[in-house]
């Protein structure tokens, strides 16, 4: 009986913990794919300004900034693409 229910418990305490780390995960993995998100809505708003300023955008600028992953840094990036006079001086800032 007290074996029983020791396993019991065992068992109880593992599928916690099993529940806790999958709850954990899955909010670890929302917030990655809302980060990525965010990311990718500020590239396409930039890229936006970019083009109805300048026209086409360069292939390596489009590629450099998808390779930017940090959100303060695309925010300072867009007002640069609303302010710069040129392309080029948008790319100084990249």
């Amino acid at each position: 009986m007290v074996m029983t229910l020791q396993k019991g418990i065992i068992r109880e305490g593992y599928d916690l913990g099993i529940a806790e780390g999958e709850a954990r995960g899955e909010a670890r993995g929302e917030a990655r794919g809302e980060a990525r998100g965010e990311l990718k809505a500020m590239r396409n708003s930039m890229l936006a300004i970019l083009r109805n300023r300048f026209g086409d955008v360069p292939q390596y600028l489009v590629e450099a900034l998808n390779e930017r992953t940090d959100v303060i840094a695309m925010e300072s990036l867009i007002i640069t693409a609303a302010d710069c006079k040129t392309l080029d001086e948008f790319e100084s800032e990249l």
